[in-house]
């Protein structure tokens, strides 16, 4: 029988999977590690691949090297944030701005558009980020197109 958190998720999953049409989406209600996942690969109208997933009361959004959770997903304020930060990554308002030492991320920042800037939604992080050596180097992750067909918000 599904929990509500299951329902939550899958509730959350559909809304993404109608926003965008056009993207190939694959919804497994019976995962074998997580309670609901739904992977989204690398396609003509996605540049990089995303996985979404529900683990107890944790709503987890995966691309690149950022992987953040969102929980408890029972209260609304943090589904609603959850689906924005997929709404803006999968749309291309948002982006991944990812911090390296030498072949590595350290750092993966979720950043959504401000003023002539940009402001951190959510940070992933390990904790050598914070060891000086080797340079810091970064690397932006957005989904940039030049026309989103079928796209609904």
């Amino acid at each position: 029988m599904p929990t509500p958190q299951f329902d939550i998720a899958l509730s959350t999953f559909e809304k993404i999977r109608a926003a965008f049409p056009a993207l190939t989406m694959n919804l497994d209600l019976h995962p074998p590690n997580v309670d609901l996942e739904m992977d989204i690969p690398a396609q003509a109208e996605l540049l990089f691949s995303v996985n979404l997933n529900l683990q107890g009361d944790e709503l987890h959004l995966a691309a690149s090297s950022f992987w953040v959770e969102w929980f408890p997903c029972t209260k609304s304020d943090k589904v609603d944030r959850y689906f924005e930060a997929v709404f803006g990554l999968l749309s291309g308002k948002f982006r991944i701005l990812e911090h390296w030492r030498g072949s590595r991320p350290v750092k993966a920042q979720l950043q959504r558009p401000i003023h002539n800037g940009w402001e951190s939604v959510a940070t992933w992080g390990d904790i050598s980020a914070i060891v000086p050596w080797p340079k810091k180097t970064y690397r932006i992750v957005q989904n940039k197109l030049p026309a989103r067909k079928g796209l609904r918000t």
